[in-house]
């Protein structure tokens, strides 16, 4: 970054028709009363909390209900107490994989329903499979476990209709939106400012200087230092970004302290809005502040234990499925001519080849086209099991055996075919970087709506950016996330053809 006095001559690459602030906006500002320190901004933080509180208590609250309601009526109740409590334990976990305690979620009452909705009904199996285990699934056929069920279900919904008003109150108060102002020198500034006055998620503030005396017009500045201290300390400014040359250590520095004593948030600006890589974390080395953009996705235990998850997990399916993977077979076979399991070469850990095997969906084909078309809608070359089987991804159960075999892991980038791979790899940077963790049965791609066919290398560039998510965010709460969500998923059947 360069300072002010370094700053070219020709201005004619700052858009002076987005200026990116104006005085009678700051005086606006100062006129205005001032706003409490605990905004609506800030309570949305808390409502992550609040809403697994309330659904805890929520799923407690109607599972005793019933249970009393129904004894009252002198209707057998056979529901344990201690099953109650375990059910609202459990559903709150699962809504929290699921991404339902998330901010961003909070704020989406489709998504929220879905994911409650969901959860419940992935507590009540577990419920099952648990009695079955320890001989009382009579418990969980009762009439107090079924009204149990469906109050459950009300509760969870009706508790996220009511989040959803008070957002709607908050945002009409205008609570939602948080003011920032910049603090910097230069082009590099300016060009910020104008993104931000851009933005739709945030009120521009203005631009402020970090030096004393009249700013100049042209650059759009609001004023110095001390006005945005002042805003911000009478609570109109919420956020500060300092974007000031990394050079000038004593101004960054200097201009930092002046907030230490405020609840405004200040943040730099690194100078690096071209990164395309996702920063993973901050540091220090030799005193230098660095960004970390990579690192390996399954450091010390991380390997061993998705490991373990996979052959437990993929063992488990493997021997509850095995009469459906024996019926699937026979109706293949039955079909049309060919044999059940197809097998293909891909690309997996690595960068390496292995031989994936999937039910075959297409009719056998002895000369296969070396380019390996990919399915399309209403494609010729699906059989009537195969469209079933490929609607349903239950084409996909024998990588369970690829799994066990360590060639594949249960969640992870799916895996293209060999020709697929080579001519993405040569329009894509960063493509192979999809390698350095095993290829999955699914993927946070496939569970975003990134799956079947790819037309164009934009929607192959959408799949790598939630393959690399995942790759840079990997824990094992993930892995149980993305399993869970992969079943609404599947269910829906979208672009699985």
């Amino acid at each position: 970054m360069r300072g002010a006095e370094a700053m070219p001559a020709d201005d004619s690459l700052i858009d002076k028709s987005d200026a990116p602030v104006t005085n009678s906006f700051v005086r606006r500002l100062e006129s205005a009363p001032s706003r409490p320190v605990r905004r609506g901004a800030d309570l949305v933080g808390l409502l992550p909390g609040l809403l697994a509180a309330t659904d805890w208590i929520g799923l407690s609250a109607t599972g005793f209900a019933a249970h009393k309601f129904l004894a009252i009526q002198a209707v057998s109740v056979d529901v344990h107490p201690l099953a109650i409590l375990l059910a609202a334990t459990l559903t709150v976990n699962y809504i929290y994989l699921l991404g339902g305690y998330s901010t961003v979620a909070v704020m989406l009452r489709g998504r929220q329903c879905a994911i409650a909705s969901t959860a419940w009904i992935a507590c009540i199996l577990t419920l099952a499979g648990i009695a079955r285990l320890v001989e009382r699934s009579g418990e969980f056929q009762s009439t107090a476990a079924q009204v149990w069920y469906g109050a459950a279900l009300v509760s969870l919904l009706t508790t996220r209709l009511l989040v959803q008003c008070q957002l709607q109150r908050w945002r009409r108060q205008g609570l939602l939106i948080r003011r920032v102002a910049i603090l910097g020198t230069g082009l590099p500034a300016i060009r910020l400012a104008q993104r931000l006055n851009r933005c739709s998620d945030a009120e521009f503030a203005g631009l402020f200087f970090d030096r004393q005396g009249p700013m100049s017009t042209d650059d759009g500045a609001a004023g110095d230092i001390d006005l945005l201290v002042s805003l911000a300390a009478s609570g109109q400014v919420d956020e500060v970004i300092v974007a000031l040359p990394w050079e000038s250590r004593y101004s960054l520095n200097s201009a930092i302290s002046k907030f230490a004593a405020l609840q405004t948030i200040v943040k730099i600006d690194p100078g690096l809005s071209g990164l395309k890589t996702t920063p993973l974390e901050f540091g220090f080395v030799a005193d230098v502040p660095l960004l970390t953009v990579q690192r390996r996705p399954l450091p010390g235990w991380a390997e061993p234990v998705k490991r373990a998850e996979d052959v437990v997990i993929s063992l488990l399916l493997v021997i509850l499925l095995a009469p459906l993977l024996l019926a699937i077979a026979i109706l293949i076979k039955l079909d049309s001519p060919g044999p059940v399991i197809f097998k293909q070469q891909r690309y997996g850990f690595n960068n390496n080849r292995f031989t994936v095997y999937k039910f075959r969906s297409m009719r056998d084909d002895q000369q296969p086209d070396p380019l390996v078309p990919q399915a399309r809608r209403n494609d010729p070359r699906v059989t009537r099991i195969g469209a079933v089987l490929r609607r349903t991804s239950l084409d996909e159960l024998p990588q369970l055996f690829n799994v066990l075999f360590g060639d594949m892991s249960l969640v992870g980038p799916r895996p293209h075919a060999a020709a697929h791979n080579e001519k993405y790899a040569a329009l894509i940077d960063g493509y192979l970087a999809r390698h350095r963790m095993k290829p999955g049965i699914t993927g946070w791609a496939q569970v975003n709506g990134a799956r079947g066919e790819t037309e164009s290398p934009e929607q192959m560039r959408r799949r790598l950016e939630y393959d690399l998510f995942y790759i840079a965010n990997w824990s094992l709460l993930f892995d149980f996330k993305v399993l869970l969500v992969t079943i609404p998923a599947v269910l829906r059947g979208t672009n699985a053809y």
